[in-house]
């Protein structure tokens, strides 16, 4: 079976704030209908991507390399105004804060039809139709009251529903979601997620999951991408990395992960140290510095990225050293 074409492919991106990048050399392919998980720990630069693939870079942040392939065009080389045409429609996205996406000057309703109303061809009464029925299926109650208020008169986790409704109407292509379900609880966090499965079968919607949370990508994921100090370190299909980590980031992050079977005695993993500020990275393997298995090599060399037999690639001198595996604690 041939597999299907990329409709989104990422290579080489960078992106620079002043003359430091926080991203560096990040590239990814992403078929129809599949889901892959970004993940790492705050400050690797998973925000950042996503908000370069759409030309959103915050403040001095900017694209300097790279190209983002989607639907024939490159992104990286769109003008604003076919960029504009692209988002919210083809590509829509989540953002982490809906503090900082919603207009505080608009009602809910007016921000659900803007979006509607500015790619898809529909009359008030369908608009409205259609803004009631995606608030309901983000699981707010009196969808009705909601459409006439601000977000101002709404609680966090409220506003967070109301963004991804607005992100989920136009029935995207592609999905950037960062943190979709922080905010949440339990029960409406399930309920969104089930909502993109559902967008994922009936549209073939392709997803970009940024989260923290590894259950997450378990239930939803079906590649992973960890991402330190801007770079990717290791990808591959998610079962496969869960049961066999083969960078040390990567078994580290795993490890800090509590389980069902921990006792209140069992020892919390914590990774030593801390991510390096944006841009500020060391020279060498960026996680030497935090790394139980890092040599004097890994210290003075970039490692380059190793296909394995898996389809898994990773970035680590080490990633095949068996027996060393058990030094990491």
């Amino acid at each position: 079976m041939t597999a299907a074409a990329p409709i989104l492919e990422v290579r080489d991106l960078a992106v620079a704030i002043g003359t430091r990048r926080v991203v560096d050399g990040v590239g990814f392919a992403l078929a129809p209908g599949e889901v892959l998980a970004l993940v790492g720990e705050s400050g690797c630069g998973k925000s950042m991507t996503a908000l370069a693939l759409l030309g959103l870079l915050p403040g001095a942040a900017r694209r300097v390399g790279g190209t983002i392939g989607f639907e024939g065009d490159d992104l990286a080389r769109l003008p604003e105004s076919r960029l504009r045409a692209i988002r919210g429609n083809r590509i829509s996205v989540i953002f982490q804060d809906p503090s900082g996406s919603l207009d505080p000057l608009m009602t809910v309703g007016d921000q659900l039809a803007e979006g509607l109303r500015a790619h898809r061809d529909l009359d008030r009464t369908a608009l409205r139709a259609r803004s009631l029925e995606m608030l309901a299926a983000v699981g707010i109650a009196e969808p009705e009251r909601r459409l006439a208020q601000y977000p101002f008169e709404l609680s966090g986790g409220m506003c967070q529903r109301v963004m991804i409704a607005i992100a989920l109407a136009a029935q995207p292509a592609v999905l950037l979601a960062d943190e979709p379900t922080t905010a949440l609880d339990v029960t409406i966090q399930a309920q969104i997620l089930d909502l993109m499965k559902d967008l994922r079968r009936a549209h073939g919607t392709a997803i970009v999951l940024i989260t923290h949370d590894m259950g997450v990508v378990a239930d939803m994921a079906d590649r992973v991408a960890v991402m330190y100090a801007g770079r990717i370190v290791e990808t591959g299909r998610v079962d496969a990395i869960f049961a066999d980590p083969r960078h040390p980031y990567t078994r580290l992050l795993l490890r800090s992960v509590p389980r069902l079977d921990d006792t209140p005695k069992t020892p919390m993993t914590v990774i030593s140290g801390s991510v390096p500020g944006q841009g500020d990275w060391p020279p060498g393997c960026r996680f030497a510095p935090r790394c139980p298995l890092a040599e004097d090599a890994c210290r003075a060399e970039i490692p380059a990225s190793a296909d394995l037999a898996d389809g898994r690639r990773v970035a680590c001198r080490r990633h095949a050293d068996d027996a060393a595996w058990g030094r990491v604690a």
